[in-house]
């Protein structure tokens, strides 16, 4: 990927010294795989706007739709930077264009509707039912819309009209139930995981869709008026879709899998440690060779493989609390450093835990360029926002972070104008209506 690379400053706490750039894409690279797609996104909060934060980075038009004077819920969550707008928006609102149109006026509802006709993509997370209330679904739009719908439960079923947030259907979908250690009350992670799942699954499915009525037009009449679809995603069962062995092994077998901790059931050794610096440091020697090789790297060669007690998952399992007091008694008398060059020297897997002002530092997220900083359109001169970049990392055609999350309607008269044809008496009159 070619870039331009600008030292744009220092950011964070007294003394952190963290220098930030700017990488430049050039314009042929930062167009990204799905220039020319229009994106209509009635996405809010975490799921919704993940969603459409992928498919904006990676070249999508993207105008999204927030309710005129609230705006989405997300500009005030969390931590805000000195316009009282919050980072969390800063960030997954990026590349889009927003607009403020109320959904609850008819009029609102025929401009969106307008919008749609003009777009490749339909984003929305509202409850199963709401969009149809409005004249707003699947069969009140162009038949070549693609409809992607992210919900708690899915659009059917007994649990569809549920109201259903992360924090629920993460216990719902089997995560809670693992997450933790044994004995003890179920764990949360510390961000919305089941939404970010949610909206990444949900992407998928629209790029697939895209591709899926690209070749059904290539191959018919050249049009792609009759060949959008419905996509599904539910947080609950994006969650379930990570669950690897659980079902089969309980569905076959009877096994209920447990919390664990910090090592993961069924696979030796693999855990998180306490060196003597006080770090913690996560090991992974679950393989037969790189077990020996971790074994003799703590001093106790005649625990490898090769013996028989140890010669396979299975019978390093049945000693687990054997071999974990070995390998933990070795961190503890050693520095993350000594642990790290010991681990790297024997060809062992091996990673401290980093906190975000770790990462920051760190040289291998550096070199990946994971640290993308952006103004708000308009904003040139403000304070830019340090954010992480998007996944994956493509060769040809790489996404890019063009500008910070907008302010609140802060292209609804261009869209208007430029998209739908109004001028600005029109526009006063909407606006005065109530309608935007």
């Amino acid at each position: 990927m070619k870039a331009i690379c600008r030292q744009i400053g220092q950011f964070g706490k007294p003394g952190c010294n963290l220098q930030f750039f700017r990488y430049e894409q050039t314009e042929a690279a930062s167009r990204g795989p799905l220039a020319g797609f229009r994106v209509l996104d009635l996405g809010q909060v975490v799921a919704g706007n993940f969603c459409g934060a992928l498919l904006a980075y990676f070249g999508a038009d993207v105008i999204k739709v927030e309710q005129p004077g609230k705006g989405d819920a997300l500009r005030s969550l969390r931590f805000s930077d000195s316009t009282g707008t919050s980072l969390w928006w800063r960030t997954y609102g990026r590349n889009r264009r927003c607009v403020t149109i109320n959904l609850h006026h008819e009029e609102g509802r025929q401009l969106t509707r307008q919008l749609a006709d003009k777009a490749d993509v339909l984003v929305e997370n509202f409850r199963p039912g709401v969009m149809e209330k409005w004249n707003l679904g699947p069969k009140d739009l162009s038949p070549g819309l693609i409809f992607t719908r992210i919900s708690g439960y899915g659009q059917t079923g007994p649990k569809a009209t549920l109201p259903g947030y992360a924090s629920v259907c993460e216990g719902y979908g089997g995560l809670r139930h693992l997450n933790g250690f044994p004995g003890m009350p179920p764990v949360r992670p510390n961000f919305s995981y089941g939404d970010s799942l949610a909206g990444l699954h949900a992407a998928f499915g629209t790029v697939m869709a895209l591709l899926h009525r690209q070749r059904q037009s290539s191959s018919s009449d050249g049009q792609h008026t009759s060949h959008g679809q419905v996509i599904d995603a539910s947080i609950s069962e994006s969650v379930f879709n990570m669950l690897e062995g659980c079902i089969p092994e309980y569905a076959m077998l009877g096994h209920d899998r447990q919390p664990s901790g910090s090592t993961i059931s069924g696979v030796v050794p693999s855990s998180t440690m306490q060196t003597s610096d006080k770090r913690w440091v996560i090991i992974g020697g679950n393989g037969d060779s790189v077990y020996s090789r971790l074994m003799s790297a703590v001093g106790h060669p005649e625990m490898g493989s090769e013996n028989p007690k140890y010669a396979s998952n299975t019978k390093r399992c049945a000693a687990e609390a054997e071999i974990y007091k070995v390998i933990g008694d070795w961190v503890q008398s050693r520095t993350l450093d000594e642990v790290l060059a010991a681990m790297k020297e024997a060809r062992v897997p091996s990673g401290p835990i980093l906190s975000p002002g770790d990462i920051l530092q760190e040289e291998q997220f550096r070199h990946r360029n994971m640290f993308h900083t952006a103004q708000p359109p308009g904003d040139e001169e403000g304070e830019p926002v340090v954010m992480p970049a998007m996944l994956p990392v493509m060769s040809a055609t790489p996404g890019a972070t063009r500008w910070a999350g907008p302010s609140l309607g802060q292209h609804t008269e261009e869209v208007l104008r430029e998209e739908l044809g109004l001028d600005a008496e029109e526009i006063q009159r909407l606006r005065n209506a109530g309608a935007i």
